[in-house]
């Protein structure tokens, strides 16, 4: 149960953030939080939440990993095809933000969060 709440958590935060930071944002670092920080967060919220499957291939961390990057990926593809998915401008450096996400992804669950919340592993 710590666990889902935890990542629950995690997830409504990023979700706020989402909105109070909106398109307009002028506090510190303007350029990184309007155009990366999301594209940072959101990764790490999905790879969070994909250990919370009950099925053990979709809960390992490899496969949520490569499934998360996946599709950020496929996301940057189709805006530099001209096919507009989940944003409208093909920018390369989302993908280092969603390599990002993924890679702090994996550190909040295997190495900080085992090591502050004991029962963390299901």
């Amino acid at each position: 149960m710590t666990k889902k709440l935890t990542i629950t958590g995690i997830a409504l935060a990023v979700s706020a953030l989402h909105f109070i930071t909106g398109e307009n944002y002028q506090g510190p670092f303007p350029v990184f939080v309007n155009g990366y920080l999301i594209d940072v967060l959101l990764p790490m919220v999905l790879f969070l939440l994909m250990s919370l499957f009950q099925n053990k291939i979709i809960r390992s961390p490899l496969f949520r990993a490569c499934a998360v990057f996946d599709f950020g990926c496929f996301v940057e593809a189709s805006q530099y095809f001209g096919r507009p998915f989940f944003g409208s401008t093909f920018d390369p450096f989302d993908i280092l933000a969603y390599a990002s996400g993924v890679f702090l992804g994996i550190l909040l669950d295997l190495v900080i969060l085992p090591r502050l919340i004991p029962s963390w592993q299901m």
